[in-house]
């Protein structure tokens, strides 16, 4: 199998309610999009993330907060669904059942630290997934962190780490590269278009191409497109484009999408459907 799709249909009626209207309508466009008629492209189901691996991420008292805090508590159970979304398609890559993955999630993770969290995200996924793959043994891992909005979160777990090299796009004006501890962070401004975010794409990849990783997270939020909430202005013929770029660069390593940011079905109906086009090799 060429490339895994994680979905669930509680993350389109139960998600957040910036994020959940683009989930239903933009599974559909992939459905009748042809992709999942045959066997290269396959959905799968998730269960929630176990508890003892979500609490080994979070601290006790981020953990009191999801339980017991009204607003935090209506999206406790999508989100460790979300981050079982993540971690299911991980696993599958690790394993060797699939190339590539695209997790469907209905809350986002890059701004959930290990104690706190903001911005639609309360479990970090990917800092999740990565401990779960240290288990089975796996150790070096590439971040490309593509939503507008700094991924905070996922710095605070792993900007210490050099075994993870973490590419973070913001609004900043200037980029900053620490080769010691792996960190890329790559500032295009508000309103970039897609030449630049592209441009600096490619470079930033180029750069990581000297790490040696095992499996390359993709953090993908759609709302950098120019008619969502995000502040960069990208077109959807961007989309495409950045999965090839990361695609090339991984050179047949796994990659695992993890849905983020964005809020409009038309963009991600036409996103989600060509990223996983050029996951399937299409």
């Amino acid at each position: 199998m060429l490339v895994s799709v994680i979905y669930h249909e509680d993350f389109g009626s139960k998600g957040h309610s910036v994020l959940k209207a683009r989930i239903k309508p933009s599974f559909e466009a992939l459905a009748n999009s042809g992709l999942l008629e045959g066997d290269d492209v396959q959905v799968f189901e998730p269960e929630p993330a176990p508890l003892k691996l979500v609490e080994k991420a979070h601290t006790p008292e981020h953990m009191e907060s999801m339980r017991s805090e009204s607003y935090n508590r209506m999206y406790y159970d999508v989100a460790l669904l979300s981050a079982g979304s993540v971690l299911k398609a991980a696993e599958m890559v690790a394993k060797g059942e699939a190339e590539n993955a695209f997790a469907y999630t209905g809350t986002a993770g890059h701004h959930a630290s290990p104690g706190s969290c903001w911005g639609f995200c309360y479990f970090n996924d990917v800092a999740i997934a990565i401990m779960r793959l240290r288990e089975m043994g796996l150790e070096r891992f590439l971040i490309v962190d593509v939503d507008p909005h700094f991924g905070d979160g996922t710095r605070n777990f792993f900007g210490d780490d050099p075994n993870v090299y973490h590419i973070n796009f913001n609004h900043q004006q200037s980029s900053n590269f620490d080769g010691i501890k792996n960190n890329y962070d790559v500032g295009i401004g508000f309103d970039a278009k897609d030449d630049t975010f592209l441009s600096e794409l490619e470079s930033a990849m180029e750069m990581a191409k000297n790490f040696d990783f095992q499996i390359c997270f993709v953090i993908f939020g759609h709302d950098s497109h120019a008619d969502d909430y995000g502040g960069f202005e990208l077109t959807t013929v961007a989309y495409p484009k950045m999965a090839r770029i990361i695609k090339d660069a991984a050179g047949g390593k796994g990659i695992v999408f993890v849905l983020s940011g964005g809020s409009v079905p038309e963009v991600a109906s036409k996103a989600i459907p060509e990223v996983i086009s050029v996951l399937a090799g299409r």
